[in-house]
């Protein structure tokens, strides 16, 4: 069961498989410093207490919003250590939520939205997230829905297939190299009157991670350019009504 010395413990426990480079082994245009794993657990509490305090100077404005606190412990808790048990209470039973790799529909339900999460895990087994202090943005809707933006740092190894959308053994595949990756996101959530995640979304930008991990290649590059090339081809075709 969840409490509160088990969330410090998935605080201090490290995750990444194996030692963390200090640059990126990617293909952007520029090289990028890797944030070190005890730097991540550091702003990830960082987070969490500067959080606490948000909620505090709302409840001042008199909004309680408290519940936020236990929700973002559980909800954190529940990926870190890979025990989705507390769902009942995270979730909306009909929750609604897209990602880039949906390309563009809706997974519906929680039994989908724990594949979607697990495909990542699948592909990524030592995937971390953490929070960016002072990324974190709430509003609060007349009705009194809370609306809540997160943004946040992804970390591991991409050491096997990731399936996208319906994240099974018919999905499209990208096959990581093995690489450790570490990439930003933005997560949108929408929060019912009962505190359940009716709806949510996950936005990054996919040139960034799939050259963060080594598949898609440099801009610069003769293969990028060539891969950019090919949409000439579908433009000709609809220019001839084709």
């Amino acid at each position: 069961m969840f409490n509160a010395e088990k969330f410090q413990q998935a605080l201090r426990r490290p995750r990444l498989a194996r030692p963390a480079p200090e640059f990126l082994d990617g293909n952007r245009a520029v090289p990028i410093r890797v944030i070190p794993e005890p730097e991540l657990q550091a702003t990830t509490e960082q987070w969490f207490v500067q959080f606490d305090r948000k909620l505090e100077y709302y409840g001042k404005l008199g909004l309680d919003l408290s519940w936020l606190m236990e929700w973002a412990k559980k909800y954190w808790w529940s990926f870190l250590a890979r025990d989705l048990s507390l769902n009942h209470e995270l979730y909306a039973p009909d929750i609604r939520y897209t990602d880039v790799t949906t390309f563009g529909r809706t997974i519906t339900g929680i039994d989908e939205f724990v594949k979607y999460n697990f495909a990542f895990f699948d592909a990524i087994p030592d995937w971390r997230y953490d929070p960016l202090p002072d990324q974190v943005y709430l509003d609060v809707m007349p009705d009194e829905k809370v609306r809540v933006v997160i943004r946040y740092i992804g970390s591991g190894h991409w050491d096997g297939p990731l399936r996208l959308y319906p994240y099974d053994d018919s999905a499209p595949v990208l096959y990581g190299t093995g690489r450790f990756i570490q990439c930003p996101a933005g997560d949108r959530y929408h929060f019912n009157a009962d505190g359940l995640m009716e709806e949510g979304e996950t936005l990054y930008d996919a040139f960034d991670v799939t050259q963060r991990g080594g598949i898609l290649p440099r801009d610069d590059s003769w293969q990028f350019k060539a891969l950019m090339s090919a949409s000439k081809i579908p433009a000709l075709l609809h220019r001839f009504g084709l």
